[in-house]
């Protein structure tokens, strides 16, 4: 599968912004359209940059002064969805999708276990598709030969 099969089907714009824009403005449309970046792009169109939810912690970090006053209950998600230690990795990527989100608490009998992210899963199919790759390059290597098997 190539990207642009992906890209092509997805249906949405990609929403971004120009260098001048606010980033009042990069957080409304982050919050707006629940997605974790923005491309930066010129009066041209031609892209000139990213800015993703890191960018934006960042930079709180060294203007940490004016938000200090904020406490972790005033932006927490409270009630996050989670999953369980048994859950399939198909099963966590439906949740993750259905609900546009890329972490899951891992919780046993009410007990925080771990958490899983998306990359952790992406990692994990591509492990599993590499390894079957390498099994199916094996076994078409060793496949008998046709004139072998008519001879016999």
């Amino acid at each position: 599968m190539k990207v642009r099969s992906i890209t092509k089907n997805k249906g949405k714009p990609v929403i971004g912004l120009t260098p001048s824009d606010s980033l009042d403005k990069a957080v409304t449309l982050m919050m707006e359209h629940r997605i974790g970046s923005l491309v930066v792009t010129d009066e041209g169109g031609k892209l000139v940059g990213i800015l993703s939810e890191r960018d934006l912690l960042n930079i709180l970090h060294q203007k940490h002064a004016m938000w200090s006053p904020v406490t972790v209950a005033d932006a927490m998600t409270p009630d996050p969805y989670v999953c369980e230690p048994d859950n399939s990795l198909e099963e966590c990527m439906n949740m993750m999708v259905d609900h546009n989100i890329r972490h899951l608490p891992v919780v046993f009998k009410g007990k925080l276990e771990g958490m899983l992210s998306i990359t952790d899963i992406v990692e994990e199919l591509l492990n599993k598709a590499k390894f079957e790759n390498k099994l199916l390059k094996n076994y078409i290597q060793n496949w008998p030969d046709a004139e072998h098997e008519q001879g016999e």
